[in-house]
């Protein structure tokens, strides 16, 4: 057994209890399947981290079990949910999570007309009416997925370190596909997306200047000074300043510096760091992936949190299957006397372990009125 397994992401304790929430909410799991899986979770996690007995005890299982071989899959979907919860991310700092029911498009309605300040009504007058508008904001969901083949060979051979890395990998996967689906909704690889951030939306920054106090300080100062259609303020009490990694230096510069040296009209102003409190900075790699224009190293958004009343940003879930779906194919065939064979003893046409993952996941964008972008090249 060699340290790669270990450094892969080996079966975790914690897959231990998703195993138990995972078949709790079961009626069809026997409780010999349930013990069976919490103890093939445990085989595993001592296997994959070098208990040469438990990887004997595994071997063992795998060879003369159904019970064990079926528990050993299920115990691979617990460790895949239970890393799934755990992997990284960075589209939560930035977007909104909702869920929709099924593959149609979902709208998003922004009920405009009930903010507006309410007018006086004098004495034994109706009171007057008021029209509902509303914004739309169209959501889908799209399915995700690929197939991963494991050789019977393997098995046999003791070489259990891609059984071991496969969970944590695909749930990785599964996070990184809802990361690149949210940044792709700030950038069309060009630049800023021009159908959210443009003219029309007032959410490009004059002159595209680089990140400096100056110019994050003209950001929120230009949100808030924003009304909406029914000339109520924008109110944004927390935004998310969201950068590539060349970025993450000054950012971090701007937002942690105890005072701040602002220069307007050729008058420098000393004060205390009034960004450090309303602005959260979120570093997204995935931004120079996707962005593969000139500037796509000095392009910075400020964007309201998700959390606040107009969001600019939502990922979307398929309600009910909202994590990582991982099958295992079983097409081993039967033996020549009618005894089925499971998925372990290899495919029929190959001698592959054949596993399966599916993940769905969407978004689109919702309401610019709270958010600025500036390429930084100083140019308009």
């Amino acid at each position: 057994m060699t340290n790669a397994i270990s450094e892969a992401g080996p079966i975790t304790g914690d897959a231990i209890d998703k195993a138990r929430e995972m078949f709790g909410v079961s009626t069809k799991l026997t409780e010999a399947r349930v013990k069976a899986t919490e103890k093939a979770t445990d085989l595993l996690k001592r296997a994959f981290t070098g208990d040469h007995r438990a990887h004997l005890e595994l071997r063992e299982a795998l060879s003369t079990s159904d019970l064990y071989r079926s528990a050993v899959g299920d115990a691979l979907r617990a460790e895949l949910l239970a890393a799934y919860e755990a992997a990284p991310q960075v589209w939560q700092d930035f977007a909104f999570r909702t869920t929709v029911k099924d593959f149609r498009p979902k709208t998003l309605v922004d009920l405009l007309g009930g903010r507006a300040v309410l007018p006086r009504v004098p004495e034994l007058t109706p009171y007057p009416a008021r029209a509902i508008e509303h914004g739309e904001y169209p959501i889908s969901v799209e399915k995700f997925g690929a197939r991963f083949a494991l050789s019977w060979e393997s098995l046999i051979n003791d070489d259990l370190e891609e059984l071991a890395a496969l969970p944590p990998q695909l749930a990785q996967s599964a996070r990184d596909t809802e990361d690149h689906t949210a940044t792709g909704l700030l950038t069309d690889g060009d630049g800023p997306n021009p159908a959210f951030f443009n003219a029309g939306s007032r959410n490009l920054l004059p002159g595209n200047p680089a990140l400096s106090v100056e110019a994050l300080t003209a950001g929120l100062t230009a949100t808030t000074g924003r009304t909406d259609p029914q000339g109520n303020p924008i109110i944004v009490n927390s935004s998310v300043l969201t950068v590539p990694p060349a970025l993450e230096i000054p950012a971090r510069m701007i937002l942690s510096a105890t005072e701040l040296r602002v220069t307007e009209n050729g008058r420098t102003t000393v004060t205390g760091n009034y960004l450090a409190g309303r602005v959260k900075l979120v570093v997204n790699p995935w931004l120079t992936v996707l962005d593969k224009g000139a500037n796509a190293n000095t392009t910075w958004y400020l964007l309201p949190s998700p959390q606040e009343r107009r969001p600019a940003l939502a990922v979307a879930f398929l309600r009910g299957h909202e994590e990582p779906d991982l099958r295992l194919k079983n097409d081993a065939g039967s033996r020549p006397g009618g005894d089925a064979l499971d998925a372990f003893a290899g495919s029929f046409d190959e001698d592959d372990i054949e596993y399966r993952v599916r993940h769905v996941v969407g978004g689109a964008t919702v309401d610019p009125a709270a958010t600025v972008a500036s390429n930084g090249s100083g140019q308009a």
